[in-house]
């Protein structure tokens, strides 16, 4: 920082000091120094207004207006008008008062004449608009000269007068201490009669940062009196106590502090927010812990803004890190906030209180839960799809971890199996899968309630889950009885064709005996029908027919008519393993196994015969469906060489499953975990540190430190450089290199400029464009470079998408000998995609959402030298940033086959997916694809060729 302040030109100097931002038509001709004094010798203030506008204009955007400072201090400083007078106040704050030998300026003398009249004036608003000017001024020269009217209007009978007469002595004071050195003794006695809130907060905030000692003395004398002394001076007072709070001389009356603290928790919401925070940061006791999560959860109900109560949760979450048996007995009042629309705040909310759940609280938490999602039964209730998902989510969460809440869980949520809302429906299915597994004790009530509403499934995708689940754990012989007589009726009668092909072949059966029958004759009646129109009677019952026929059709069936190939090989699995297990239970060969299997071998055959005759490639199995049911087929024909397949080998691929989630949620929950500390860390005891010490280690300082990036790791030399672009060669007249630093939304650019010529370079400018999105957000200032002399320009540029962005332009000189610009074209920096994405977690079945939600996709083959499997997905993993959510990889390195699901997140919310599909040929070489998928293009073309470019082994990776 202290680089670019010394190397920064005296144009940019200036904007540097200036507190105003205005946008300008930077394409505009700037206007005549002519036309501006005749504007300001006007007697019409109006003139002078749109002059001094033009003039203030100019000067933050580098023109050199020194020449109309006389104008304007004669004919602008003694006008009356109020807008005038604020607009000389900002002309003030820009101009450069320091002439070119470094002194002030001789006609500062008569700027600091006015500023005092304006001081005296009698105008309240005049000497406040003053007061609030002289705060931004850095000058102590004029400041030295203003002290004793500064000073006087402390004492002023206007409260907004008294106001900024404080804030100008705090600022003054921070900047300047020996210009005041009796600051702390005028603010002191100023707050004993001090009656206006606004000003007795500045007086007071003074103070703090003055004298501490003083602040808190007063505090002290007036701390039964806080409650009513206003917001914003509650807000100071509990910042001074968070501050001095582990200081020797606090810990002997921090009792009486923390009953007023308990006080303002139930006050307006800020105030009762940092009162919670300052409680948190004095005492570790469950009742200040109560009354800070209580006053936490009084703001998620109260406050309507969502990003506080983001912000509120999130505490919460901090907090259930040191005192979550707090947290757990008070997980109904978080439960409150509930009643919210936002559902990412609902998601949020009840992934918390999942984490709070205990024996003592979890019946009471079901109980919620289940009201709530009786509540999106309503049509009235807004987003009911959505909500539904979330609370049947977290029912699975609380039903795995307290058993005995499953039974009064498990049958109302199989109410929801046929909901329109497939995600919905899939998360139940999904739920039962889980407690069938994992409890046994209820795998029979809970499949006979499952088979009660299996005519009531809509989605292919459920019926898959649930016809598995028949497959792998009916095993009594009365629910094998009862789930294959289900499951044929749901197919229904053979062959396996739709109503619509069975109405056309009736009807053409009909046709032809009517033809035959031209004698008979056919009574036609009238009839009226609902719109009052007229009708033929034989036309409406068609129609009746028709739709009776439409409802009359199962689901099942038509899915699998349909050419819903995997339904088919799921309901063949299925109906296999059931069939098997029949056979295991009453014997192999006996009369009623045979008739099983044959009634399996008719079901299996006649799915194969599918769209057999149909000239519609859609509703035609598929190869690898086809292949599956004769393998089924062949199961059922000769069973013993492949009944462990089905009956043992499915089952335990999916415990092991269920135990690498768990796995992976307890390694979720110990990451949370930061107060592991290593073996050889130093160990600070507050007790034993001096009393200067004490407050560097408060948490509220290490947050500053994290905010500003003081704790964050510094990057490696390699990786410093990494970042250096050349911009030009080293045979051109100008040399140009710039370093990039890539800060979440912004991209700070620091162009070393170099003159390599013997000559000196006027009017030196660098002209950058953008594409893609990204923007120029400063305006680049012209310099004069001296001979071999160099130049650091600095150069913000705004990022709001991960879209690939280039960025390219000149340099633009000219010469003391020549008139005509000279250009030097730049090299075109290329924007890394890796900078804006990191890992994240997603499940299964939110990656196959979005998976199939998403349109752009870049497929992208494999070409690599790598020969083990795994080793290239780590590759793959390490130059795209992204996590592997396919657990236990590894045991497929001797396979020769991989298949793995990657996922990243970038900084503004875009989800990035990654498919790898790679297999080993005997010769070692591995061959397949790597699919990515996003919902914006430049994701996913930026990640393609990210890894074309560097997927072999003497690729160069790029690192963070």
């Amino acid at each position: 920082l202290g680089l670019a302040e010394v190397t920064m030109p005296t144009s940019t100097a200036l904007e540097r000091k200036c507190t105003l931002l205005m946008p300008t038509d930077s394409a505009g001709v700037p206007p005549k120094t002519e036309d501006l004094m005749k504007q300001l010798e006007s007697k019409k203030d109006e003139d002078k207004i749109s002059a001094m506008k033009k003039i203030i204009t100019g000067t933050i955007h580098g023109e050199d207006m020194s020449r109309l400072l006389m104008p304007i201090i004669k004919f602008v400083t003694q006008s009356r008008n109020h807008t005038l007078k604020k607009l000389l106040l900002i002309y003030w704050e820009i101009l450069d008062m320091y002439g070119p030998d470094g002194k002030l300026r001789p006609e500062m003398i008569l700027v600091c004449e006015g500023m005092k009249k304006n001081l005296v004036h009698a105008n309240e608003y005049v000497r406040g608009s003053t007061l609030r000017f002289l705060c931004k001024l850095t000058e102590s020269d004029i400041l030295q000269s203003l002290i004793p009217a500064i000073t006087a209007n402390l004492d002023h009978r206007n409260a907004y007068v008294r106001k900024n007469a404080v804030l100008a002595v705090f600022h003054i004071q921070k900047k300047f201490p020996t210009l005041i050195p009796d600051a702390a003794d005028l603010i002191e006695k100023i707050l004993e009669t001090e009656v206006d809130s606004a000003a007795r907060r500045n007086a007071f905030l003074m103070l703090f940062h003055a004298s501490e000692q003083k602040a808190m003395a007063y505090l002290y004398t007036n701390l039964e009196q806080l409650p009513s002394l206003g917001d914003s001076f509650q807000l100071v007072a509990l910042e001074l106590i968070r501050k001095v709070s582990h200081t020797k001389t606090f810990a002997q009356v921090k009792s009486r502090y923390l009953k007023t603290i308990y006080t303002l928790t139930e006050s307006s919401n800020p105030v009762a927010y940092e009162a919670a925070n300052t409680l948190i940061s004095l005492s570790a006791a469950p009742v200040a812990v109560r009354r800070a999560v209580g006053a936490y959860t009084r703001l998620l109900t109260a406050e309507s803004d969502s990003s506080v109560k983001f912000i509120i949760l999130g505490r919460l979450r901090k907090l259930r890190r040191r005192h979550g048996t707090v947290l757990s007995d008070m997980v109904m009042d978080i439960m409150r906030s509930l009643s919210t629309p936002n559902n990412d705040i609902r998601r949020k909310m009840l992934d918390l209180c999942m984490r709070l759940l205990s024996p003592r609280n979890v019946s009471s938490v079901v109980g919620v839960l289940k009201k709530e999602l009786v509540k999106t039964d309503t049509p009235s209730h807004a987003d009911s799809k959505e909500y539904r998902k979330i609370l049947v989510e977290s029912l699975h969460k609380c039903a795995v971890k307290f058993p005995e809440v499953v039974p009064s869980v498990v049958h109302l949520l199989m109410n929801y199996i046929g909901d329109e809302n497939q995600a919905g429906a899939k998360d139940v299915i999904l739920f039962v899968r889980h407690i069938v597994e994992e409890y046994p004790k209820l795998r029979v009530p809970v499949i006979n309630r499952l088979l009660e509403n299996f005519d009531e499934i809509r989605s292919s995708d459920v019926f898959r889950v649930a016809l598995w689940i028949l497959g792998e754990y009916a095993e009594d012989q009365k629910v094998l009885n009862v789930a294959l007589t289900t499951v044929r009726e749901l197919v229904g009668p053979f062959p396996l064709t739709s109503k619509k092909e069975e109405e056309e072949k009736e009807e053409k059966e009909e046709d032809e005996k009517k033809d035959m029958k031209t004698t008979a004759k056919k009574e036609v009646k009238s009839k009226v029908l609902a719109d009052g129109t007229y009708a033929s009677e034989s036309a409406v019952a068609a129609d009746e027919k028709k739709e009776e026929s439409e409802e009359d059709e199962k689901k099942l069936r038509s899915l699998i008519v349909a050419g819903d190939s995997f339904l088919a090989a799921c309901l063949a699995a299925s109906v296999t393993k059931m069939i098997l297990r029949f056979c295991a239970i009453r014997g192999f060969g006996t009369i009623a196994s045979n008739s099983q299997v044959a009634r399996g071998l008719l079901l299996l055959s006649s799915m194969l015969r599918i769209g057999e005759n149909s000239s519609d490639k859609k509703t035609q199995l598929d190869r690898d469906s086809r292949q599956r049911i004769l393998t089924c087929i062949k199961a059922l024909l000769y069973p013993d060489s492949v009944r462990a397949a089905f009956l043992e080998k499915c089952r335990k691929s999916f415990h092991s499953m269920l135990q690498v989630q768990k796995i992976a949620e307890k390694n979720e929950d110990e990451e949370e975990i930061d107060d592991a500390k290593n073996v050889d860390d130093v160990i600070m005891v507050r007790q034993l540190m001096p009393e200067k010490e004490i407050y560097d280690v408060n948490l509220d300082q290490a947050d500053v430190k994290k905010a500003v990036g003081a704790e964050t790791s510094t990057l490696d030399i390699n990786s410093k450089l990494s970042r250096v672009y050349q911009l030009t060669g080293f045979a051109d007249t100008v040399y140009a290199e710039a370093y990039l630093t890539v800060l979440d939304y912004d991209i700070l650019l620091d162009i070393l400029v170099h003159n390599q010529t013997g000559e000196a370079l006027q009017n030196l400018s660098v002209e950058l464009h953008t594409s893609g999105d990204l923007k120029i957000a400063d305006r680049v200032q012209e310099h004069t470079i001296a001979p071999h002399e160099s130049k650091t320009i600095h150069v913000s540029i705004k990022v709001s998408s991960t879209e690939s962005g280039v960025i390219f332009g000149n340099i633009v000189y000219s010469t003391a000998k020549g008139i005509d610009k000279k250009i030097v074209v730049l090299n075109s920096i290329h924007m890394d995609i890796m900078d804006y994405i990191h890992p994240a977690t997603c499940t299964d079945t939110e990656f196959r959402s979005m998976w199939a939600e998403f349109e752009w996709e870049n497929k992208v083959s494999v070409n690599t030298d790598f020969k083990n499997l795994t080793e290239y997905l780590d590759h793959i993993v390490k130059i795209t940033n992204m996590k592997c959510l396919t657990p236990d990889v590894e045991q497929y390195s001797e396979c020769g086959f991989l298949a793995a699901n990657l996922y990243a997140c970038s900084i503004f919310g875009e989800d990035a997916l990654l498919n790898l599909s790679v297999e080993q040929h005997k010769s070692g070489k591995i061959s397949g694809y790597v699919r990515i998928r996003s919902k914006t293009q430049g994701v996913a073309l930026s990640l393609g060729d990210k890894i074309t470019s560097n997927q072999r082994k003497d690729s160069k990776v790029s690192q963070k």
